[in-house]
């Protein structure tokens, strides 16, 4: 890979990385920078994610596809679900630790691969696997209490949606742009829904945000998606996704050190284990994966 390809992908990843910070900015208030903003309720941040991801995208529905069913699937797993366990994840849970739970959506997309695919594992993949569920494991859990923390437990559920998304876009005959514009469409409508009957004064959380609520949204679509996937893709075309793969791990470490220079989040020895035990796991099992699956599904986790 040439100096100017990585410098891409090096973007592609800090964009990645910060979007846990920008995303947990917009969740928890920035009353520093804009009084009075105490943070937009997750489901409709969720909603206006996709509202204006199918706003820019929407010219891209056409034509049709062939089969309409994998891209429902798709859409309602990797889009409306995925997302909505995410930010309610960021709500309750530091953006560092979710940076690395979330990874777990390689090792489950292996599981689910096995399951329903019939892919088979040998032992360093399955290796692979054991080290990031013990690595996330480790930053999930608070072994004095033996107990779990619930922020982090919606990330886990965030990248079981991920990885479940990902076996239904194998069936999906769109390429990436398209396929964005149709979950911006099909997410869009559940997650407004949801947020009618669980969460309250909406409009007036995100309007009090102001234009650093309104940044952090086009952050979040413009950049980690439309930029982001549309440069991961573009370079997946022309390098091996052997290659590509693990070195997308640079994400959760931005987000990790994101979070912890610019929002103050805590450095424990769990993070640290957990986290370093977790993204070695992931990095084997991507390099292993990447040599057997197709570039278009492969590393489908949360941004």
């Amino acid at each position: 890979m040439n100096a100017r390809h990585f410098g891409l992908l090096f973007l592609v990843c800090l964009v990645w990385g910060l979007n846990f910070v920008v995303a947990k900015w917009s969740l928890s208030g920035t009353p520093q920078i804009v009084p009075g903003f105490e943070g937009a309720p997750p489901l409709f941040f969720a909603f206006m994610r996709f509202a204006l991801l199918y706003a820019f995208l929407g010219p891209w529905l056409l034509p049709f596809p062939k089969k309409m069913g994998p891209v429902i699937a798709a859409s309602l797993t990797m889009g409306a679900a995925q997302f909505a366990f995410l930010f309610l994840g960021l709500n309750y849970a530091s953006p560092s630790a979710i940076a690395i739970v979330v990874q777990l959506a390689v090792p489950f997309t292996t599981i689910l691969s096995i399951l329903f695919l019939k892919e088979r594992v040998r032992w360093i993949r399955g290796g692979g696997m054991a080290l990031a569920f013990a690595g996330a494991s480790l930053v999930v859990m608070k072994p004095a209490e033996f107990s779990f923390t619930a922020g982090l437990l919606f990330g886990v559920c965030a990248a079981f949606m991920a990885a479940a998304g990902s076996i239904f876009v194998k069936q999906v005959d769109l390429k990436p742009i398209p396929l964005q514009a149709w979950m911006g469409l099909i997410s869009a409508p559940p997650l407004l829904i949801a947020s009618l009957l669980f969460e309250h004064d909406q409009l007036a959380s995100t309007v009090s945000g102001g234009w650093v609520f309104i940044a952090a949204l086009f952050f979040t679509v413009l950049l980690v998606n439309v930029f982001g996937h549309g440069t991961f893709y573009w370079l997946l075309r022309r390098y091996d996704a052997s290659l590509i793969a693990p070195l997308t791990l640079m994400g959760p470490l931005i987000g990790v050190v994101s979070g912890v220079v610019l929002l103050g989040d805590p450095v424990t020895w769990q993070l640290v284990l957990g986290g370093s035990l977790a993204i070695a796991g992931v990095a084997t099992v991507a390099a292993r994966r990447a040599k057997t699956v197709q570039p278009e599904t492969v590393l489908q986790k949360p941004r």
